[in-house]
């Protein structure tokens, strides 16, 4: 990577000096001496938005690579106000959302920003001296992101620092009781790793003068297409690579000897088939239903597209408060599976009017509809005028003044995937309440 003849964003150029120390090994492509622009997803802003307006306070989202994580960098934000004309900086704080499958997620805020269009850019602080700045979109040395209308904001580019090939890893345990599970997360481009018992296999054992002439072999298959794998797995582990095409795995293990003994551990035939993580192929019918009626289906009311309103009514009479959704994945949500909990990683993200910081909330599978797999989620959990309860935020009346009200957004990740009206924008609802309330007069401050 050459070094930076002049950034924008830097007030002088200056070289670090050349002093010999000891210090962790630079990242990939980086001297660490100079200021320099990063092209290898070292550190990449994903998004950032205005909390209320053009002109307020901005959140956003910057990974940084793992390895960069590793020496223990934080990242950073540069911004630069029209008002002002000087260039100034935020640090990342450790975010609450997971980041891109390899990347360590940090969340930024800027407090205040008076007019736009305004410059950002992230960057890194070396250990060893030096800067490393975000051009993973922006192919010139000189060029930064530009926050500007109509929408103010910088959308993420799903096309700018994939997931590397590689990072993620599982091991597929095979216990002497003949159960079977996955541990960590079997993805495509990364590797897995058979452990086995061998007790599980007790035949075809045969030593000659302290020689073991016997083998235990796992077989490996990978769907959809077709690399066939295998390794002993007699003394330790056998590690393959998942193909960067692979949807499945499919295992069976053959013990054998020196005289021709065979004997199969394959699930009587059927062997063992682990899905990999991947995004599913789509993620809809999502629905908001609020109603009184128990005697029929706990989903299928109004477009989520809609909104919703959580009323007195709704915290007083309704039984059912639900916001339900489908994912549709070919060979896996197209049959009863008990662990598909294992398969699909399905999280609600959400925050409060007010909220500059989105909570991650698991969302629980409900049934299989049809060819998809349908998940629910209550609102009433988190309904912040909830019975002895304190609002996270001040309420704010409605435009009638009879009631108050806190808006409320959402957005719903499947294995990765995001479900959103738009790119970078979010569901919301309202939850609305009587302006007074003895409870919280007397314990809420």
């Amino acid at each position: 990577m050459r070094r930076l003849a002049c950034l924008l964003v830097l007030t002088a150029c200056v070289d670090s000096p050349a002093t010999q120390t000891q210090a962790p090994a630079p990242l990939v492509g980086v001297d660490g001496s100079h200021d320099q622009a990063d092209r290898n997803c070292n550190v990449v802003l994903r998004d950032l938005q205005p909390d209320h307006g053009p002109q307020t306070t901005y959140s956003g989202r910057v990974d940084i690579s793992q390895v960069a994580a590793t020496e223990g960098l934080v990242p950073s934000l540069m911004y630069k106000d029209p008002s002002h004309g000087t260039w100034s900086a935020v640090t990342g704080v450790p975010s609450s959302q997971p980041g891109t499958p390899g990347y360590v997620r940090y969340d930024v805020h800027i407090p205040t920003v008076q007019n736009a269009p305004f410059q950002v850019v992230p960057y890194l602080q070396l250990a060893q001296g030096g800067r490393l700045f975000d051009h993973n979109r922006n192919p010139s040395d000189l060029d930064n992101y530009t926050v500007q209308g109509p929408d103010y904001a910088i959308w993420q580019n799903p096309s700018v620092c994939q997931p590397p090939d590689g990072p993620t890893q599982a091991n597929l345990v095979f216990d002497a009781d003949f159960t079977q599970h996955r541990d960590g997360i079997l993805a495509p481009g990364g590797t897995v790793s058979i452990i086995y018992a061998q007790s599980r296999l007790n035949g075809c054992r045969q030593t000659q003068n302290g020689y073991q002439l016997w083998d235990i072999t796992a077989h490996v298959l990978f769907q959809p297409g077709g690399q066939l794998l295998g390794a002993s797995v007699r003394d330790q582990p056998a590690t393959f690579t998942v193909p960067i095409d692979a949807r499945q795995a499919i295992v069976w293990f053959e013990s054998n000897n020196a005289t021709g003994c065979h004997l199969w551990d394959s699930n009587f035939g059927a062997n063992y088939t682990f899905d990999a993580l991947t995004p599913p192929q789509w993620v809809g019918n999502a629905d908001v239903l609020m109603t009184r009626d128990t005697s029929g289906d706990i989903c299928g009311g109004g477009d989520i597209r809609n909104g919703f309103s959580f009323d007195t009514w709704t915290r007083q009479r309704a039984a059912l408060t639900n916001m339900c959704f489908e994912v549709y994945q070919p060979g896996m949500t197209d049959h009863d599976d008990p662990q598909l909990w294992q398969k699909l990683d399905t999280e609600l993200h959400w925050r409060y009017a007010g909220q500059t910081r989105w909570t991650t909330t698991p969302v629980s599978f409900d049934r299989r509809t049809g060819n998809n797999a349908r998940y629910a989620f209550g609102l009433r959990s988190i309904d912040p005028f909830r019975d002895y309860h304190c609002p996270e935020v001040a309420a704010t009346p409605t435009p009638d003044n009879q009631y108050v009200q806190i808006p409320w957004e959402y957005y719903i990740v499947v294995n990765g995937y995001e479900l959103r009206p738009e790119p970078g924008a979010a569901y919301g609802g309202t939850f609305i309440d009587y302006p007074s309330n003895p409870w919280r007069q007397a314990n809420c401050h």
